[in-house]
């Protein structure tokens, strides 16, 4: 768990491991740390795209900040650092890789594959009781429609599985 020493918070700089010089500069631990993200933030947020976010996925950016969870299920969550969260997530719904059509099409960024294409919540698919929605992968942001793959029904379903591949990822060899 480190990252650049020039983009580490004070607040999440890890001061029992020192920072190490490596590849383009020093190197910093960190550590997440209780989430400053508020409910009128989520809100803030969830007027502007137009849609209430799953609430499993509200738990989360309300849970601690992080620069990158474990990727086991090869998911990796756009950044929840404690100053830049909102900023950057704001980013990646109005400013980044034609966001305004993903945006149209109600495909919302919130995660990145391994080969760094974006998954998206679609509200176009909600789950039956309103409160979940699918999660696609985005197969070209510049096309309109942009092309997508179901990747699961439900967010909770993507945390599920995630959960599963740590746990075989993790379970001691025979």
């Amino acid at each position: 768990m480190r990252q650049p020493a020039v983009f580490v918070d004070a607040a999440m700089l890890d001061s029992a491991r020192p920072i190490t010089a490596g590849w383009g500069g020093d190197w910093a631990a960190w550590k997440p740390i209780a989430s400053t993200a508020t409910e009128a933030d989520i809100h803030e947020l969830e007027a502007a795209i137009g849609h209430s976010f799953p609430p499993l996925y509200v738990e989360l950016l309300r849970y601690r900040h992080f620069y990158e969870l474990d990727d086991a299920a090869g998911i990796s969550f756009i950044m929840h650092d404690v100053k830049e969260w909102k900023a950057s997530l704001w980013d990646h719904y109005f400013f980044l890789q034609e966001p305004s059509t993903l945006r149209q099409q109600n495909y919302i960024p919130f995660a990145y594959d391994p080969q760094l294409k974006s998954l998206c919540f679609d509200f176009n698919r909600r789950t039956s009781d309103g409160q979940d929605c699918a999660v696609v992968c985005i197969l070209n942001s510049y096309q309109n429609p942009a092309p997508t793959q179901l990747l699961y029904i439900s967010f909770f379903d993507l945390l599920l599985d995630m959960r599963a591949a740590q746990v075989q990822r993790d379970a001691p060899d025979d």
